[in-house]
């Protein structure tokens, strides 16, 4: 939990009193390897930070699984868009590997804003972050090879390699396994 908090110092100093409601929010999970933290159809509600472990982002097209993200420690998951406009998932978020996460509920996060001014902003800066993420991944798809992006995941997680098959991240950088087979060997 101290992660979370150097997190959000980092962008807004909280008070003692505002980290310690923001604190008594927070729902400690454990997810094992392969446990569905989100599946499709599924409204999502929460917003987590992910103290251990890696999850993926995906959703499922004419039978083939298409990954569109990877999330690690210190990251924030969540399906935003269902869980700005209450629709159901159109992705599932899965357990790479066994993790844990600090969730916080909808409900309490507006609950927090309403009190608190500089978690409405904490709330801000976090989701202007998660848009940039987002553009930086579309921009990727325009405007980079599928080896610039091999590289900028394998730069982002180095260990990725070992703890993802690789039909995933294949998916996630937008080609066949056999092309980042070919990909890696020129690595």
């Amino acid at each position: 939990m101290e992660q979370l908090k150097n997190y959000f110092n980092k962008l807004v100093k909280l008070t003692d009193q505002e980290w310690a409601d923001f604190q008594a929010c927070l729902i400690k999970e454990t997810h094992a390897k392969k446990a569905y933290l989100l599946e499709e159809g599924q409204k999502c509600d929460f917003i987590a930070f992910i103290e251990a472990g890696t999850f993926r982002f995906y959703h499922i097209l004419d039978g083939e699984e298409i990954v569109t993200a990877f999330f690690f420690p210190g990251d924030f998951v969540t399906n935003y868009r269902s869980f700005l406009t209450d629709n159901p998932s159109d992705h599932h978020i899965q357990a790479l590997q066994d993790a844990i996460i600090y969730k916080i509920h909808k409900k309490d996060l507006h609950a927090l804003y309403d009190r608190y001014q500089s978690i409405e902003r904490l709330g801000r800066l976090i989701a202007e972050n998660l848009y940039l993420t987002i553009t930086k991944r579309l921009d990727s798809f325009q405007h980079t090879s599928p080896e610039e992006r091999y590289q900028e995941l394998i730069n982002r997680n180095s260990k990725l390699l070992q703890e993802v098959p690789q039909y995933m991240v294949a998916s996630y950088i937008g080609v066949k396994p056999e092309t980042l087979s070919r990909i890696r060997a020129r690595k």
